[in-house]
Order: C-alpha cells, then structure tokens, then sequence
C-alpha cells in the first residue's frame, strides 16, 4: 500500500510540470514531453509542423511559450496535418500552427522566421504579449485574427506584407508600432534605423479592432486593401508621407474615429467608400492624379468643411460620393469633371456655391443634388460656358455666374508663361491690359502676391504636356541643342540655345530624354543668357518640364550664350541612336504676349569607345558601326588594328566619319595621343 501511494505521487508530481526547457529535434517534441503538462515551455533546437500540432493537441495548457532559438526545418505530411495542407516550408510559422490556444499569455517566436502562415495565431484569445522576429517578411492571412487580449504589437523593420485580416477582431489592440530591433554589434551603425519596409497592407488586415487609435507603418506602404482599417478607432489617415502609395481599397477607413486624411499625389485608385461614414472628419486632402471619386467615398461624413478639386485630374465623381456633406458650403470642381453620378451631392444641404472649371457641362446620374435648395447655390462656370450649364437639365437650377478659368489670367483661353508674365506685373504695379482677378488669385485669398506666382507656376508644370498642342505655332524663333555623342557611364552638359527675333522675357518647354538618359542631380540650371532668371521644374521619368522666368519681368541678355543647361549620364539602355525633342515651346514677352514655337530635335549617338582620350578639341569614338575622328586642325591619322594592320587617313577640322571600318578594336593615332576604340 505504502508503494502504490508513493508510485501515485511520483506520477501526480510528473503530470504537474510547470516549467520545461527541452533540446527538440523535428518531430520528437510528443516524446520528450510524453506525460507531461506544461504551462511554461522554452523550445531550443529545431521543430517542424507536426511538433507545433502537438503542442495544441496535448499541451492546450500552456500559458507561455518561449521558441526564439528554434529552427523550423521542412517537413512533408502523407496525410495533412492542418486542414488540406501537406508541405510545409521552412522557416515559416506552419498554417494554423498554434491556434487556439486559449491559455497562451505569452509567445516569443523562432528569431529567424520569416513568414507566420493562414491562422497560425488566430483565436488565441488570452495572447497579450508576442514578440515576432527581425526577420519577418510576411504574415499571412487571419494570423492573429481574434487574439481578443492582444493590446499591442511591435512590427519588424523588415515586415513587407501584413496579409488579409491578420489582426481582424483584435477587439483590444489599442497600438501597431514600429520594432526597434537589437544591433548584434552594439556600437556600430545599426540596420534597425533603416526605413521599415512595410509594402502591403490586405484586406480587413484590421477590421473589428474597435479599439485601434494607433497604427505606425512607416513610409513605404504601397496598397492598403479593401476595409483594411475600418470600424478601428483610428484619428488620423495621414498618408501623405506614403509617397510609394498608389491604391487605397474600398472602405479602407470606413466607420473611423478619423478627424483629417491626407493622400500622397502617387495614389491613383481610391475605393467604394474609402472615407464613409467618419463622423469627426473636417478635412481631406485628395491626390491630383485621382481619375474617379469613387461611390460613396466620403458619404456621410457629415463634418467635412469647403472640398476643392481644382487642382484634381478627377473626370468621375460616382454615385453617393459626397453624400450628406451638410457641412460644405463652397464646392470646387476641377476642369476634367465630365461625369457626376447619382445623388452625388444629395443631401448638402449647407451648400452656397459650386465653382466649376469644366467648360464642357459634365452628364448627369439621377437626382444629383437630391435635397439641396439649388436656386439659392450660386454656380461659377468658366467664361463663354453659362449658355450652355443653363440649357442643361440639373444644372439650369443653380443661379449660374460665369467666372474665368483659373489661371487663365490674360483670357486666352490658354494657362502658359504669358499668365506668369501677367501675374508678376500686376504685382509689380504695371498690370496687362487685359487681366482677370479671379483667374490670376490662384490661391483664393483675395490678394494677388508671390503665393499665386508659385500656384500658378505649379499649375503650368501640371497642365504643361497639353501645351501647345491645340495653339499653331506662330513663331519661326526655337530652342535648340546640339546633336552629341555619349558612353554609357558618361556625362554630359547640355546647352539649349534660343534664336530669336523679340526679345522675350521667360519661356517654357518640355524636354523628352530617350531610354537610357537621365538627368544628373534632377535639375536644371541657368545658362549665362538667363542670369537673371530662375527655373522651375518637374523631372516626370523621361520628362523634364521647365519654366524659365524673372521677378520683375526683364528680358534675356542680349548674347549668344545658352539660356538653359543640364547635365545628363548615359545606362546601357541608350540605343545607338535616339533623339532629344523639345516641345511644348511657349515665349512671352514683357507686355505678355505669347509665341508658340515648333518642335525641334537633337541626335544622341551611343559610343561603344573603350577609354576615350580628349587632347584640346581632338575626340576619336564610335557610332552606329562608323569611326569618328574629331579633329581641331587637318592632319592624317593612323588607325592600327588588333593584328598590327595599319590604315592612314586624311582629316580635315571637324568630325570626319569614316564607314568603312570592319568591326573590332582599334587603336587610333591622332596628333601624338593614342586612342582605344570599339567598333
């Protein structure tokens, strides 16, 4: 009897482990911990996906779980271990690997995991502290769905993808930070102040978690899917810092606590009711490049003040999308607005004026402004357009104005360098003869001064690559460069030469660089003609739009010296042969009268030269499979080929083009230097 009861005991004293620290190997953490009951395990060695099934099956108890030295191999199942999956990856936290477990408080995660997979966390309902791995790359979908303890969580630097509805009903998750990582070479520059790489937020990644205020990311998020953040408690959706930003889902923030929000000029998509249903917004920023307000984007946030689209390139405002903003008062359509769906603005009920831009009337869905007492709106319409806004269906209710097109300031028509010339004058006390207020007050403050040289200079920049397209040019005057050669690898300074018959004051163009060439630093400089001047400029891929302009309005010098320069570096990309185009030449005068110029072009040659030697104005290279040999006075050249063959020729000063030169390298003697060529 003595016996049985101390066996019993023995055998009470083994089922009741508390702490256990094992050494694993995959697949054998059901023998090591056979008869156990753990509630503090620390795992070192190495696992795979059946030793984290075993932990939920048999050890449900477990209230802390310490796996940060553990290595998770590979393992492939002949039958599946969790729902129909068989293989199971390396250094990935297995497909519901440990969910459920509705006593873990605590969990430190394998330090060199990189991805969590489907629901390895989800419904660990008492979870209040995770630590995830530096190296994490991805966590998978609903990974952490329904941890309802879980307050906070710190996200690795080096996280990309926080997949669909990883953190979906955390009902208690308060804060997202960003982890600080441990150097391991305290002392030394850390890589934990890199930027963090978060790229991808999914769909519903935060939905249900009704008490999120605070969500820090980082910069580099790219897509935010559809109700991603919505019914959390957030404040703010400032994204304007995401300048890698492109798309927001549909109802990313719908049912938020959010009082402003902010989008990058990146974004192109914006979703179904992205911004509904947020009692406390005021104020939203949208992006100009956003083609299509879409449905029910800001719906029902009823707090919303004055919304200005000017600036916009939005040609669709769908249905519902601004419904019961009773708050607005003044309403700015931008000029690219061609079509306002249903109930659009149904319900503004505080609204006093809508200033439109779109000199075509945009169509109509039904009922658009359902509720609004249109005949006490005012409705400013571009110049010579108030005929046609009062002949069409909704919009003849309004009590329609006409108003010039902002920017628009000498009434041509037209938004160019002669607008700026006009702006700077009135300024400078000596206005146009013809000078529109409304048009020249960029910013709508009442006052004409330097902010509006800078929105109109903006809004040029933006508008520049529609000029002068629809205008005949009507000066036979032209910016000009020089045809040239160039390595990949080389730089090379770029003078724009002006010929003229007035004398002008500023100008703009467009210069389109081929594949392959690049501008150096992003700018563009003053060339000497243009002292007195300064430049404005937008660097768009291949693209270099550019303003050249003075305060106060003086013309350029009287020289034949460059008025603009750019430095360019040539990539492999560069074909043998392309062309620099100028276009989009306008010149105004100092009264402000504008002259539109014809397109010209400039020859870009790739050199395939193998250490080119420049001695004075001498220059040997190769184009297109000829020998070029520059010369700065006659002489005769010796071209030495690979197998010693030597061939003399003749140059005259300049470029001298020989095409009947076999392919190969080639040594060229020119004026007591030696050039190496390919050819």
């Amino acid at each position: 009897m003595c016996r049985l009861f101390i066996s019993m005991l023995l055998t009470l004293a083994v089922l009741s482990v508390q702490a256990v620290t094992v050494q694993c190997e995959p697949g054998k953490l059901s023998t090591l911990l056979a008869n156990r009951t753990v509630t503090e395990l620390t795992v070192l060695g190495s696992m795979d996906a059946r030793d984290f099934k075993y932990i939920v099956e048999h050890q449900r108890q477990v209230t802390s779980l310490n796996l940060f030295s553990v290595s998770v191999v590979s393992h492939h199942s002949n039958k599946p271990l969790y729902a129909n999956v068989r293989d199971y990856n390396a250094d990935e936290l297995p497909t519901m690997a440990l969910a459920q477990l509705t006593h873990l408080k605590q969990l430190t995660l394998p330090a060199q995991v990189t991805t969590i997979g489907e629901g390895a966390l989800a419904a660990c309902t008492s979870l209040t502290t995770v630590t995830l791995p530096q190296e994490l790359r991805s966590l998978g979908k609903y990974a952490f769905a329904g941890c309802t303890a879980l307050s906070t969580v710190a996200l690795p630097s080096r996280l990309i993808t926080i997949d669909e509805g990883a953190f979906a009903q955390c009902t208690a998750l308060t804060t997202v930070t960003l982890a600080q990582p441990i150097s391991p070479n305290p002392g030394t520059s850390p890589f934990e102040q890199a930027p963090a790489n978060v790229r991808h937020v999914g769909s519903k990644a935060f939905e249900g978690c009704i008490m999120l205020k605070s969500v820090a990311l980082g910069n580099q998020v790219q897509t935010i899917g559809d109700a991603a953040f919505a019914g959390t408690k957030l404040t703010s959706a400032d994204l304007s810092g995401m300048t890698m930003l492109t798309q927001v889902g549909d109802w990313a923030y719908a049912q938020t606590n959010i009082t402003q929000a902010a989008l990058p000029n990146t974004t192109t998509e914006l979703g179904r009711g992205a911004f509904m249903l947020n009692p406390s917004l005021t104020h939203v920023t949208l992006p100009n490049k956003l083609a299509t307000l879409s449905p029910l984007t800001l719906a029902g946030s009823s707090q919303l003040s004055d919304i200005d689209l000017r600036q916009s390139s939005i040609d669709t405002i769908g249905a519902y999308a601004l419904y019961n903003l009773s708050h607005v008062s003044h309403i700015v359509l931008p000029a690219s607005t061609q079509y306002l769906g249903d109930k659009a603005m149904a319900g503004m009920t505080g609204l006093e004026q809508i200033t439109t831009y779109a000199s075509s009337v945009p169509e109509l869905g039904e009922d658009v402004w359902d509720g609004v007492d249109q005949p006490s709106v005012v409705l400013k319409v571009p110049a010579n357009s108030a005929d046609y806004y009062l002949s069409a269906d909704q919009w003849r209710l309004f009590n329609i104005q006409s108003s010039s097109l902002l920017g628009d300031v000498n009434d041509d028509g037209l938004i160019d360098i002669a607008d700026l010339n006009a702006i700077i004058n009135y300024m400078l006390g000596s206005p146009n003869i013809v000078f529109i207020f409304d048009a020249a007050d960029i910013d709508q403050s009442g006052d004409i001064d330097i902010a509006d040289v800078n929105g109109i200079i903006n809004l040029m920049l933006g508008k520049m690559m529609a000029l002068p397209s629809t205008v005949a040019p009507n000066t036979t005057d032209a910016l000009n460069i020089d045809n040239f050669a160039i390595a990949a690898g080389e730089r090379h300074t770029i003078d724009v030469q002006l010929n003229d018959t007035h004398n002008y004051t500023s100008l703009q163009c467009v210069i389109h660089l081929p594949q392959g060439l690049s501008l150096v630093d992003g700018t563009v400089v003053v060339g000497q003609r243009a002292a007195n001047h300064k430049v404005a400029m937008l660097n768009t891929g291949q693209d270099v739009r550019i303003i050249l302009y003075a305060i106060p309005n003086v013309n350029f010098d009287n020289n034949r010296q460059p008025v603009l320069r750019l430095t360019v570096v040539a990539d492999d990309q560069l074909a043998e042969l392309s062309d620099i185009i100028i276009d989009h030449v306008v010149m105004a005068t100092t009264d402000g009268e504008a002259y539109y110029a014809t397109m010209t072009k400039a020859q870009v040659s790739k050199t395939s030269d193998v250490g080119v030697v420049q001695h004075n104005d001498d220059r040997v290279y190769s184009a297109n499979g000829t020998l070029h040999i520059v010369a700065s006075q006659t002489a005769q050249a010796q071209v030495i080929a690979i197998n010693g063959m030597t061939r003399n020729l003749n140059v005259q000063a300049g470029d001298n083009v020989f095409h009947n030169i076999d392919p190969g390298f080639y040594v060229v003697r020119l004026n007591g230097c030696s050039y190496k060529v390919k050819i």
